[in-house]
C-alpha cells in the first residue's frame, strides 16, 4: 500500500484517529494524505458551533465566520504536520473547499485506502453513528474504507466476517493484498449458519486460500440471528481489526447488509475495514 487518505473536518482534527492513521502508515510504510474538508459553500453549522471548534484548535481571533474557519484550518494543518513529523510519517495536505462527499469520492479514486471517523459530520445537529456522510462514503467510495477506532491499543487478531458471497471474498482479498504485514496475526473467520446449506467445495477452497496467506487461521461458526451473533462475537473480541464486505451494494450478501454493518459501527469501538465490489 502506498497512499492512505485521512479524512478530517478542517475545523476539528481528531487526534485519536490520527494516532491510528500513524500506526497504519508505520505498519505499511505508506504516505498519509490528509483531506481537510472546509465545506465553504453549504455550511449548515451555526457560528457558535464553529467558534467552539475553532477554540479547540487555538484559533481564537474575533473575526467573521469565513476568516475564523480559515484560521482554524491553518492551525489544524500545522498540528497535523507536526504530529506526522514527530512520528516520522511522510505526509501531504489537500485542502478541499467543495461539497465534502463529492471531494472524498473523487479523492478515493486515486487512493489505496480511505480512513474516516464514524462521527464525521457537517450537519447542524448531532447525528447518530455512523453519520449520513460516513454511510454515503461507504456506499460510494472507489477504494476500501477503514473506520477509525474510538480508542486504539494495538491489533491482536483480525476478524473476517464471511458468508460465502462474492462480496465477502472480495473484502477479504482486498484486505490481504493491502496489509501483507499482518499475515502472521491470528485470524478468525466468522460466519453464521442461517439455515442454508454451505457449498462444501466453496468452503474447502476458502480454507485453502486462507491457509496459503495466513499462518494461523481459526474458523468460527455460529447458529441463529446473524446480527445478534455477529455483535456478541465482536463485543467479546478485544483489540481486533474487523473486515466486512459490501455495504449495501449486493443483494446476495446477508452478513453484510447495511443494517448489520451499521450496528457494528454504532456499537463496536474497534477499527472496521469495509470494501465492496
Amino acid at each position: 500500500m502506498e497512499k492512505i487518505l485521512f479524512i478530517t473536518d478542517a475545523m476539528s482534527l481528531n487526534y485519536q484517529a490520527l494516532d491510528f492513521a500513524a500506526f497504519l502508515c508505520n505498519l505499511t510504510h505508506s504516505k498519509l494524505t490528509a483531506i481537510f474538508l472546509e465545506n465553504l459553500e453549504y455550511e449548515e453549522r451555526p457560528p457558535s458551533a464553529l467558534k467552539s471548534k475553532a477554540a479547540e484548535s487555538g484559533a481564537t481571533a474575533q473575526v467573521d465566520t469565513h476568516e475564523l474557519k480559515s484560521q482554524c484550518c491553518e492551525m489544524n494543518i500545522k498540528h497535523f504536520k507536526e504530529a506526522c513529523e514527530r512520528r516520522g510519517i511522510n505526509s501531504a495536505i489537500h485542502r478541499d473547499r467543495g461539497v465534502p462527499l463529492q471531494e472524498i469520492i473523487q479523492e478515493s479514486r486515486y487512493a489505496d485506502l480511505v480512513l474516516i471517523d464514524a462521527e464525521t459530520s457537517f450537519a447542524n445537529q448531532r447525528e447518530s453513528v455512523p453519520t449520513k456522510l460516513v454511510k454515503d462514503v461507504l456506499l460510494d467510495a472507489e477504494c476500501p474504507v477503514m473506520i477509525s477506532p474510538v480508542s486504539f491499543e494495538g491489533i491482536e487478531q483480525v476478524i473476517f466476517t464471511y458468508d460465502g458471497s462474492p462480496s465477502a471474498i472480495f473484502a477479504i482479498k482486498q484486505f490481504t493484498y493491502l496489509f501483507p504485514e499482518l499475515k502472521q496475526q491470528p485470524i478468525q473467520v466468522f460466519t453464521v449458519n442461517n439455515g442454508k446449506e454451505s457449498d462444501h467445495k466453496d468452503v474447502s477452497n476458502m480454507k485453502e486460500w486462507m491457509n496459503n496467506h495466513y499462518s494461523s487461521v481459526n474458523f468460527v461458526k455460529r447458529k441463529g440471528n446473524t446480527n445478534a451473533e455477529l455483535l456478541e462475537f465482536l463485543l467479546t473480541s478485544k483489540n481486533s481489526l474487523i473486515v466486512m464486505g459490501a455495504y449495501g451494494r449486493s443483494t446476495l450478501s446477508n452478513l453484510f447488509k447495511p443494517s448489520h454493518a451499521t450496528s457494528v459501527l454504532r456499537l463496536i469501538s474497534q477499527p472496521v475495514f469495509i470494501a465492496h465490489l
